[in-house]
């Protein structure tokens, strides 16, 4: 595949969380777009107003008004403005969603208000939600097998894009990537041969 990625991370993520990629990557240009989680829904919003050759979006939900999940993520964006950065991280990674898989993450790379403005301002309950319908670029959503809430929006969003396929990750959860990286790397590999 002779293209360079753009990619929009997760929450928390860093952009040399993609250094296992084989093709050049990074999140100000590329030919592909792929989004991760939260940079899956901003992805979403980058594909309504401009098209790439192709975009692949992992574990992302869609954006709908909701003021239960607004006023968690209020309550994380405050936990992460005030608490001791470990025991934030232990309890951040154990949230279900991840199925006990954790990423290690060092406060030094972060500005925690920075962390604390992404949660309030980018939360799926306060960002507008994405005209699938609209979205004119070859896309390949993809979720992992053990994330039942992400695969059954993983389904619903297929059906919505006009050009799009499925694929649940065997063995993974949320964190298709890191947990499945070899598969991950084929499957993209046969989406844009």
């Amino acid at each position: 595949m002779g293209v360079a990625i753009r990619t929009l991370s997760g929450f928390l993520g860093l952009p040399s969380d993609w250094d296992f990629l084989p093709w050049p990557h990074n999140p100000d240009r590329g030919d592909v777009l792929l989004g991760y989680s939260m940079g899956g829904r901003l992805a979403l919003q980058l594909l309504e107003q401009r098209r790439f050759a192709k975009a692949v979006i992992v574990s992302t939900g869609l954006n709908a008004p909701d003021e239960e999940r607004r006023k968690r993520d209020e309550e994380w964006a405050r936990r992460f403005e005030s608490e001791e950065w470990t025991s934030l991280l232990a309890a951040w990674n154990a949230q279900p969603v991840f199925g006990g898989h954790a990423l290690g993450r060092k406060e030094a790379d972060y500005d925690r208000r920075e962390l604390a403005r992404q949660l309030r301002d980018w939360s799926p309950a306060v960002l507008p939600p994405p005209n699938l319908e609209a979205i004119e670029t070859p896309i390949l959503w993809i979720a992992g097998e053990r994330d039942a809430t992400y695969v059954e929006i993983a389904h619903r969003a297929v059906e919505r894009l006009p050009h799009a396929e499925l694929w649940i990750c065997p063995n993974a959860g949320h964190r298709v990537p890191w947990e499945q990286p070899e598969a991950f790397i084929e499957r993209l590999r046969v989406f844009h041969s």
